[in-house]
C-alpha cells in the first residue's frame, strides 16, 4: 500500500517490477515541489472561495429543546395488530427521531405556523432569497428537453409555477426539514430537537412548536389507537360469541347423534350391557344345570340298570305311582306263581298288566328324556340371544366411543373459544375503562430558549476546513498532475529500473540550437569533448563493457522505439568519441531503409552495407574513414531486395564475425522496433543492444513492448538510453540523477 502511493505520486507503473514496499516520503516530497504551483494555486482559490462563502452566508440562529422517551406505565392492548408497550430502547428512539424528520410531521408543522406565508422558508415570496441555480430566469432559456432533465417540472412553463400553492407547500416543507435536526444525546433516552432560523424568537418558537407538537401527537395516536381498538374489540367479542354458541350446538347435536349422557347421568347403554351380563351368567348356570342333568339320564338309561337306574334319578310322579304299581304287581306275581303255573290266566294277567306298566314306564321316561332335551335346547337358545344382545349393546358402545372421541374435541373447541371470548370481554372492559386516562410516552426536559449568538455561518471554522481542504486537494491535484506526466514518459533512471526492470545506461542532454548554432549535432563530440553531452556517452561506453565481463563486448546494436528519438545522433557521437579514444572502431548504418550516416559523413550512399551483404562489394571496399575523428564507417548502401532478408543471411553473420576480427567495437545503427523488424533480426547477432528512448516523451508502453521485443527475439539488452534529456527541467524534479548534468555538477562540464 505505501509503495503504492509513492508510484502514483511519482507517476511510476504499478505494474511493474517492485523493490522494496517502504513508503519515500523524499519521493512524496519532491513529487509535490515539481507541482508547488498546483498544490499553491489549488490552495488560493479553495481558501478565497472558503472565505467568500462564509461572509455571503446569512447568519443562522439556532435553538434546542430535549424531549425525554419514557416506557409505557400501561398498555392497551397487547395483540400486535393494535398496539403494544411502548418501550424506550434504542429502535424505538431511531423510530421516534425518523418521525420528528418526516414529511407529514414536518407538513403539519408547516400548516400550524403558516410558513407558507413566511419568504424565509416560502422563498417564492421573495425571489431573492433564491440561488441562482433555482432561479426560473435563466432556465427559462434552456432548451425544453434540457430543462426537463435537469428540473422535470420545477420550471416557469411548466406544469407546476413557482407560485402554485401545492408546489409553494412542498417546497416550504422541504425547507423546513433543512432547518431541522434531532439526535440522540449520547446513549440516553433524550431526545435533542434543534431548529435554525434567521431570527432568533422565531428559531425558538418553531423549536417549542415541533416538541408540544410531537407530545400532542403522541397523546392523539394514543386516543385514536384506543378508538381502533374498542371498535376492533367490540366485533371480536360479537364474532366470539356467535363461534361459542355454535360450538356448545356442536357438542349437543354430538350427544344426541352419539346417543352420549349428558354430564351427572347413568349412559343408558352401559346399564343394558350390566342387565346382559347378569341375565348371561343366569342362561350359562341353567343351561350348564340342564345339560349336566340331560347327560346323566342318558348315562343311567345306556346303564345296566337302564330304565329302572333313570326312574330313580328322575323326579317324575307318574314315574314314581308306575313304579309303585310294578313293585305291587311283582309282588302278586310272586305269590301268584307260587300256587299257580305259568299258564295259569292270573299268571297271564298280572305278567300282561306288569308289560304294559313297564311301557308306561318306558314311555314316560322317554318324554321326560325329551323334556331334557328340549329343556338344554332352549337353555342354549337363550344364552345365543343373550349374547347376540351383549355384542349389539357393545357395538353400540364402540360407536359411541368414536362419538365420545369427536364429543371431547368439540368440547375443547368449545372451551378455547370460550377462553378466548372470555379474554377479549375483558379486554374490552379494561380498554373502555382506561380511554380517558392515556399519558404521553414523552416529556419535554427543556424548552428552548432565545438563542444569542448565531450558530452559522463558523467563520473560522469554514476558513480552516477550506485551507486544509484546499492544501488536500492540492496535494491531490499534484499527484494527479504527476501520474498524468510520468505515465506518458521515463523521466529517470530509477522509473526505468523498476517499470521497465532493465537499467539505465545514461540520460543524454538534449543539444539546444544555441550549443549547436556554428556547429551540426553530430560534430558536438568533436568540439565539446568535455560537455555533459561527452560525459553521458562516455559512460554509457563504460556501462556497455562492464556489462559483461566473462566476454568482451565488441559489436553492439543501438536502437529504439520510434523515429526522431536521437538513436542515430546517439550511434554517430558514440563511434566517434570511441575512436577518439583510441579504439579501432566501425560504425554500420544499418537503417537500410532511412539510411542517414551518409549525410552526416558528407559522402555518397553507394558501395555499402546493403552492397556487402548482397556481395557486390567487399568490406574493405566498403569502409570509409571519417578525418575529423579517424572513425571507420559504412554506410547502408542501396537495397534491392527486402532487408530482412539480408540480415537473416549467413553473408550478414560472415560480416559480424570479420568485423569483430578487425575492430575493437562495431557500433550498428538500427532502424526503430515499432517500424519494422530488422532490429530483431540483427539482435541475437550482436553482443550487445542499446535501446534509446526519448526522455518524457516515448510512451511507456511503447518503449517496453519494444523492449520486451528485442528479449523475446534472443537479444542480449546491455541497457536503456533516455536521451535528449532537458536538464534544467530534469533538475527540478529531485530524481537522484536530476544533478548529474546541472547544479552541483555543472561545473565540472564544458559545454
Amino acid at each position: 500500500m505505501a509503495r503504492d502511493i509513492t508510484r502514483f505520486a511519482t507517476g511510476t507503473d504499478r505494474d511493474a517490477p517492485r523493490g522494496t514496499d517502504e513508503l519515500d516520503p523524499r519521493a512524496l516530497l519532491r513529487a509535490l515541489w515539481r507541482r508547488k504551483w498546483v498544490v499553491l494555486g489549488t490552495l488560493t482559490l479553495v481558501t478565497a472561495g472558503g472565505i467568500a462563502f462564509a461572509l455571503s452566508e446569512t447568519p443562522l440562529y439556532r435553538a434546542e429543546s430535549l424531549v425525554r422517551i419514557q416506557s409505557s406505565a400501561s398498555t392497551v392492548i397487547e395483540l400486535p395488530e393494535i398496539g403494544g408497550v411502548f418501550e424506550a430502547d434504542d429502535s424505538t428512539i431511531e423510530s421516534e427521531i425518523e418521525l420528528l424528520k418526516s414529511r407529514a410531521f414536518a407538513a403539519r408543522l408547516v400548516d400550524q405556523l403558516a410558513l407558507v406565508e413566511d419568504p424565509e422558508f416560502n422563498t417564492a415570496l421573495d425571489p431573492a432569497r433564491r440561488p441562482f441555480w433555482k432561479s426560473a430566469a435563466w432556465r427559462d432559456h434552456l432548451p425544453g428537453p434540457v430543462r426537463r432533465y435537469l428540473f422535470g417540472d420545477e420550471v416557469s412553463g411548466g406544469a407546476v409555477n413557482e407560485g402554485d400553492g401545492a408546489s409553494a407547500r412542498l417546497r416550504t416543507i422541504d425547507n423546513f426539514l433543512d432547518r431541522l435536526d434531532v439526535d440522540q444525546v449520547s446513549r440516553s433516552y433524550v431526545l435533542q430537537i434543534r431548529f435554525s432560523a434567521e431570527d432568533a424568537a422565531k428559531a425558538a418558537r418553531i423549536t417549542n412548536a415541533v416538541a408540544d407538537t410531537y407530545i400532542v401527537d403522541q397523546l392523539e395516536g394514543k386516543y385514536a389507537a384506543g378508538q381502533r381498538a374498542t371498535t376492533w374489540l367490540r366485533a371480536r367479542v360479537d364474532e366470539m360469541r356467535g363461534q361459542l354458541v355454535e360450538a356448545e350446538q356442536r357438542i349437543v347435536d354430538r350427544r344426541n347423534a352419539g346417543g352420549i349422557a349428558g354430564e351427572g347421568r347413568i349412559d343408558p347403554l352401559q346399564q343394558q350391557i350390566g342387565q346382559i351380563n347378569g341375565q348371561l351368567a343366569q342362561a350359562q348356570a341353567a343351561r350348564a344345570e340342564a345339560e349336566a342333568r340331560f347327560d346323566q339320564v342318558q348315562s343311567l338309561l345306556r346303564s345296566a340298570g337302564g330304565i329302572g337306574s333313570a326312574a330313580n334319578v328322575l323326579n317324575s310322579p307318574l314315574l314314581a305311582r308306575l313304579r309303585e304299581d310294578e313293585t305291587e304287581l311283582a309282588r302278586r306275581l310272586s305269590e301268584v306263581a307260587a300256587v299257580f303255573g305259568p299258564r295259569h290266566p292270573q299268571m297271564v294277567n298280572l305278567k300282561a298288566e306288569i308289560g304294559s306298566i313297564r311301557g308306561k314306564m318306558v314311555e314316560e321316561v322317554e318324554r321326560i328324556v325329551q323334556d331334557l332335551a328340549n329343556e338344554v335346547d332352549v337353555a342354549r337358545a337363550r344364552e345365543r340371544e343373550l349374547r347376540a344382545s351383549l355384542a349389539g349393546l357393545e357395538a353400540r358402545v364402540q360407536v359411541q366411543e368414536v362419538s365420545s372421541v369427536e364429543l371431547r374435541d368439540l368440547e375443547r373447541e368449545a372451551a378455547s373459544t370460550r377462553e378466548i371470548y372470555e379474554s377479549f370481554l375483558q379486554r374490552l372492559r379494561e380498554v373502555s375503562e382506561t380511554q380517558g386516562l392515556q399519558q404521553a410516552d414523552a416529556a419535554i426536559l427543556s424548552a428552548a430558549t432565545v438563542p444569542v449568538d448565531p450558530a452559522w455561518p463558523n467563520k473560522k471554522l469554514i476558513v480552516l476546513l477550506a485551507f486544509g481542504g484546499g492544501l488536500v486537494l492540492g496535494c491531490i491535484a499534484a499527484f494527479v498532475v504527476e501520474r498524468w506526466d510520468g505515465d506518458y514518459g521515463f523521466r529517470s533512471a530509477e522509473e526505468v529500473l523498476e517499470a521497465a526492470g532493465v537499467r539505465a545506461l545514461a540520460l543524454v542532454p538534449d543539444l539546444s540550437r544555441r550549443e549547436t548554432r556554428d556547429m551540426t549535432a553530430e560534430e558536438y563530440i568533436l568540439k565539446r569533448p568535455q560537455s555533459a553531452f561527452a560525459e553521458s556517452l562516455q559512460r554509457v561506453r563504460t556501462s556497455i563493457f562492464l556489462s559483461d565481463r566473462d566476454r568482451t563486448t565488441r559489436t553492439v546494436l543501438v536502437t529504439s522505439s520510434v523515429p526522431v528519438e536521437g538513436k542515430s545522433l546517439i550511434s554517430a557521437s558514440l563511434a566517434r568519441q570511441s575512436a577518439r579514444s583510441g579504439l579501432n572502431t566501425l560504425l554500420i548504418d544499418g537503417d537500410l531503409r532511412r539510411p542517414r550516416l551518409h549525410e552526416v559523413m558528407r559522402v555518397s550512399n553507394t558501395g555499402g552495407l546493403a552492397d556487402i551483404l548482397f556481395g557486390d562489394t567487399l568490406l574493405s571496399d566498403a569502409i570509409r574513414v571519417d578525418e575529423k575523428s579517424g572513425l571507420k564507417f559504412v554506410p547502408a548502401g542501396m537495397a534491392s531486395i527486402s532487408p530482412p532478408d539480408l540480415f537473416r543471411s549467413d553473408k550478414a553473420k560472415r560480416l559480424l564475425e570479420q568485423a569483430a576480427a578487425r575492430f575493437d567495437l562495431i557500433i550498428i545503427d538500427s532502424p526503430p522496433v515499432g517500424a519494422v523488424s530488422d532490429s530483431l533480426i540483427l539482435a541475437p547477432q550482436v553482443d550487445k543492444t542499446v535501446y534509446v528512448v526519448r526522455w518524457q516523451e516515448t510512451a511507456r508502453n511503447v518503449a517496453m513492448a519494444g523492449i520486451r521485443q528485442i528479449e523475446e527475439a534472443g537479444g542480449d539488452l546491455a541497457g536503456v538510453i533516455l536521451s535528449r534529456v532537458d536538464v534544467k527541467k530534469h533538475a527540478r524534479y529531485g530524481y537522484a540523477d536530476s544533478g548529474s548534468y546541472a547544479g552541483y555538477y555543472g561545473k565540472y562540464y564544458q559545454n
